[in-house]
């Protein structure tokens, strides 16, 4: 098995603590950890690097061709085009086999991945868990029409997503998942609509300890604190992610334990405003790459 995650600029502090974090629980779990960086520096790189402390991290930059696939495709105020990397990975990573493991950038990992590594697959080219959405009827059946998909289909996060190479090749799921994005242009949810809306239901659920997330009501996380203690991995959906001042989540201690294990720990925590500001340049930097690449055809 291999893992892989996607950065960029915005994130390589989250993806250090990832990475902290999958050394300290998984090593030797898995072959190589691939990290796609889009415009990450080499000063960055070398962050990355020194949080991980191991030798079988591989950096790949988003080629020309992979950053083609992107062009046009909607972005959010807090999604990028990293976001669609997950769905290029398999074609990306072709000398590949066996399975991969995608992991968000915004997550800790907890526990050992080995049980992943020999889970049986059932046929099926993708394991996932499912949305936090479906715990609402609502929210989760709506989701689901906005895309065409049945009410009560079930619906995975992308934030982990467990992958039979073979079979997804075979399946072709990287251009089926791509064709339905040229085909919606306005997906709500981006590279996860993208994904459910392609396989339709056709995926294996884990259990929710795999991908353990919640969204905040009303400010506050209203579940019971130590359903975390038993998250094998936990993924900080959302806006407020736990590097800022405002963060409230309730396994925000974990991420800091392992944040100050790396380079990133003399780094001030960002703020609400700081946030704000990291807004308003991600939507000036997406203006002028769409000026760019309309201007220059790039």
């Amino acid at each position: 098995m291999i893992v892989a995650t996607a950065t960029d600029t915005t994130y390589v502090e989250l993806t250090g603590i990832l990475l902290a974090s999958l050394a300290d629980r998984a090593a030797g779990d898995f072959e190589t950890v691939h990290v796609f960086c889009d415009g990450v520096s080499d000063a960055d790189k070398a962050r990355l690097q020194a949080s991980y402390g191991l030798a079988n991290i591989d950096f790949i930059d988003l080629t020309d061709e992979m950053a083609r696939h992107f062009a046009g495709r909607p972005e959010n105020h807090h999604l990028s085009r990293t976001a669609y990397a997950r769905i290029l990975m398999p074609l990306s990573l072709s000398e590949a086999t066996g399975r991969l493991l995608y992991i968000d950038c915004d997550t800790v990992v907890n526990a050992p991945l080995a049980p992943l590594a020999s889970l049986p697959m059932e046929g099926f080219a993708l394991a996932a868990v499912d949305d936090i959405a479906r715990q609402v009827p609502e929210r989760h059946a709506k989701r689901n029409r906005d895309i065409g998909l049945p009410d009560d289909m079930r619906y995975f996060n992308s934030g982990v997503l467990l992958i039979d190479l073979e079979r997804w090749r075979a399946e072709r799921i990287s251009e089926r998942t791509i064709a339905f994005v040229d085909a919606h242009p306005t997906l709500p949810m981006m590279d996860q609509d993208a994904l459910n809306g392609a396989l339709r239901g056709e995926w294996l659920p884990l259990d929710e300890s795999w991908n353990l997330h919640r969204r905040l009501e009303k400010g506050a996380y209203t579940d019971d604190p130590a359903i975390w203690q038993g998250a094998r991995i936990v993924h900080f959906i959302g806006q407020v992610k736990p590097n800022y001042t405002d963060c409230n989540h309730p396994a925000r201690d974990l991420f800091l334990a392992y944040r100050a294990r790396t380079p990133f720990a003399g780094d001030p925590l960002k703020t609400k405003f700081g946030r704000k500001v990291e807004k308003k340049g991600r939507k000036l930097r997406r203006f002028f790459g769409k000026l760019k690449r309309r201007v220059f055809g790039a």
